[in-house]
């Protein structure tokens, strides 16, 4: 492995069941019922693609940018100030670092939380590159946001490997040729076996990679 390229919720920071409450707290104070499933459903997509989504089924008379202020709100604070990393998962990082691995992120999230999170948790400087979903418009259905990630690290996908949460993350990476570890999340469970059957490797926490390296 020459580069590695790792998503950042719910695969580095603790953070699904986070943006989870959100959705939630989002909805209960607009006076809409949502189901669990319904509310994770939008876990797969783009932020972009889940407020377009969440407009058109729930809040048509709000616009799209206002709900991104919303959001944006919201998860700010808890980014910048305590929301935790994985465990060990820093401590993973720095080790690829030290050994003169290439590191990105590819990710649905804002830049400014994620470089926020990760200037307070010490491994900012650990990432040569940065590969954001806005920039590609495209969901991790399809695996335009590693290739980008990999482009900027400057090397081909066989080298790299994509540590991801979600299946079709892992799915679209797999099938554009990068190596693949899902990594095991609350918010997962329920398609657990559909992550061991498409990665090359699974894991329950970082801690099982720590002496690989």
């Amino acid at each position: 492995m020459q580069g590695a390229i790792f998503d950042v919720d719910g695969t580095i920071l603790d953070s699904m069941t986070v943006w989870v409450d959100i959705t939630n707290e989002f909805f209960h104070d607009h006076g809409i019922a949502v189901s669990k499933e319904e509310t994770l459903s939008y876990q797969s997509m783009s932020f972009e693609e889940s407020l377009v989504g969440i407009q058109k089924d729930y809040l048509p008379d709000m616009s799209v940018e206002d709900m991104f202020d919303e959001f944006s709100r919201r998860a700010a604070e808890k980014y910048a100030k305590n929301l935790p990393a994985k465990p060990y998962v820093c401590e993973y990082i720095h080790k690829l670092y030290e050994n003169g691995i290439k590191i990105a992120a590819a990710t649905s999230g804002f830049p400014e939380l994620v470089y926020s999170a990760f200037k307070r948790l010490g491994i900012y400087d650990c990432f040569s590159v940065y590969a954001f979903s806005s920039e590609v418009d495209c969901s991790k259905s399809s695996p335009d946001i590693y290739l980008l990630a990999a482009k900027r690290l400057g090397l081909e996908p066989p080298v790299c490997t994509v540590y991801e949460d979600i299946a079709t993350g892992i799915e679209s990476a797999k099938g554009a040729g990068f190596m693949t570890v899902a990594v095991e999340d609350p918010t997962n469970a329920h398609i657990r076996e559909r992550l061991i059957q498409h990665s090359d490797r699974y894991i329950t926490g970082w801690d099982e990679l720590l002496s690989n390296i």
